[in-house]
């Protein structure tokens, strides 16, 4: 008997780092989607309901938390944010709006799966209350 497919969306506006998610989830036994703007994410979580999204904070059209608010009124799977801030308030502000990890840029591939390990062992947060 095969596996269940896993989807997971990326939003991510950097080509490159975009790139190397899809292969490391790829890696990982997700199914990929991705998209570079908060407002096609949304869309495309709308439509299609993944497992796990990551999202990154800096995004050409509107910030991730924005998005991860957005998010969090219709989706209750797994929310990884990706971001090159670094700062401790960013991070808390992040599991405020939604986030189950809030994991720092640069990342090593390797530790990058062993943080989304951790994530989707644990229950996903859930939708918040509107």
């Amino acid at each position: 008997m095969s596996k269940p497919q896993v989807h997971a969306l990326v939003i991510e506006d950097d080509d490159d780092i975009r790139r190397l998610l899809e292969v490391v989830l790829g890696q990982a036994g997700y199914e990929v989607t991705s998209s570079a703007t908060g407002a096609d994410g949304v869309r495309l979580a709308r439509a299609t309901p993944p497992d796990l999204i990551t999202l990154d904070v800096g995004l050409p059209d509107t910030n991730g938390y924005a998005v991860a608010e957005t998010l969090r009124t219709f989706y209750g799977g797994h929310l990884v944010m990706l971001s090159a801030r670094a700062e401790a308030y960013d991070a808390e502000y992040g599991m405020q709006v939604g986030a189950d990890a809030y994991l720092t840029k640069p990342f090593r591939p390797r530790a990058f799966r062993e943080a989304l390990a951790s994530v989707v062992a644990e229950p996903a947060r859930g939708v918040t209350a509107t």
